[in-house]
C-alpha cells in the first residue's frame, strides 16, 4: 500500500508541471489573440501579401479547424481581386499533422486533468487524520519542482532555441512537411520561427509562475497552521521542600 501511495504522489507530481503547460499550451493553440499578436508582431501582413482581416478570420478557421472533424484545412483569400487557397498542398498536409498532434496534447491535458482531480479526492477521503496537511506538502512539492524543472527548459530554450525546434519537429512529424519556404509559404510567414520562440518561452515562463504560485500557497497554509496549533503544554516537575521532608523525618 506504501508503494502504491508513493507511486500516485510521484505521478502527481509529475502531472502537475504537464498540466500546466499543457493548458498554456491550449489557450496558445485556441486563443485568437494570440495568433493575431504574432500577426502584428511579425508583420504577417507584409510577409504574405494577404490584408490582415483574411490574416484574422485564417486564425479563426484554424482555430476551428483544430476542434472539428475535418480531415484537411481549406482557407480561401482574395489577392489582387482573385480567389486562391491561402496553402498549397505541403502546408494542408503539414496542418494535418499538426492537428493529430494538438489533439494528442488536448487529449493528456484532459488526463492529467482527471488524474489531479481524482489524487486530490483520495487524499482528502482516505486520510482521515492531516488530509490537508499531506495534500499542502504534496502540492510544495509538486509547485517547487515545477519551477525548477521550468525554468531549466525556458534557459535551454534561450540558449538553443533553433536545434531544439527543428529537433522537436523530427522527432513529432514521421515525414519533412514541416520544412517550408518563408518565402514562398503562407504558413510559415504568418507564423514564423520568431513567433514560436516567444510562445514556447512565454508558455514556460507562465506555467513556472503558476508553480510557484502553487508553492506559496502551500508554504502559506503549513505556515498557517503551524502558528494556529495550541502549543502543547508541559508538565512541571513537582518541586520538592527539603525542609518540609526533614521535619517529617523523610
Amino acid at each position: 500500500m506504501l508503494v502504491l501511495r508513493r507511486l500516485a504522489t510521484a505521478l502527481f507530481i509529475v502531472a502537475v508541471p504537464v498540466f500546466l503547460v499543457l493548458s498554456f499550451v491550449r489557450i496558445a493553440a485556441v486563443e485568437p489573440r494570440v495568433h493575431e499578436y504574432g500577426f502584428t508582431r511579425y508583420d504577417a501582413e507584409q510577409r504574405t501579401g494577404i490584408d490582415r482581416p483574411q490574416l484574422d478570420r485564417a486564425a479563426r478557421e484554424i482555430i476551428r479547424y483544430f476542434r472539428n472533424d475535418d480531415e484537411f484545412l481549406a482557407i480561401a483569400v482574395t489577392v489582387d481581386g482573385q480567389e486562391r487557397e491561402l496553402f498549397n498542398e505541403r502546408e494542408v498536409l503539414h496542418m494535418k499533422d499538426v492537428k493529430a498532434l494538438i489533439r494528442l496534447a488536448f487529449g493528456v491535458h484532459e488526463l492529467t486533468f482527471v488524474y489531479l482531480v481524482g489524487f486530490v479526492v483520495a487524499v482528502l477521503a482516505w486520510n482521515r487524520e492531516r488530509p490537508m496537511a499531506e495534500l499542502a506538502r504534496d502540492v510544495r512539492v509538486a509547485g517547487i519542482a515545477t519551477v525548477v524543472l521550468l525554468v531549466v527548459a525556458a534557459s535551454a530554450v534561450v540558449v538553443g532555441f533553433d536545434a531544439l525546434f527543428r529537433q522537436f519537429h523530427v522527432l513529432s512529424f514521421a515525414n519533412d512537411f514541416w520544412q517550408l519556404d518563408p518565402k514562398r509559404d503562407h504558413l510559415v510567414q504568418m507564423y514564423p520561427q520568431g513567433f514560436w520562440f516567444t510562445v514556447t518561452l512565454a508558455v514556460g515562463l507562465f506555467s513556472a509562475a503558476c508553480g510557484g504560485l502553487l508553492w506559496l500557497a502551500a508554504f502559506g497554509y503549513q505556515s498557517y497552521v503551524r502558528r494556529a496549533a495550541p502549543e502543547t503544554p508541559t508538565t512541571a516537575a513537582p518541586v520538592v521542600d527539603a525542609d518540609a521532608m526533614a521535619e517529617s523525618g523523610g
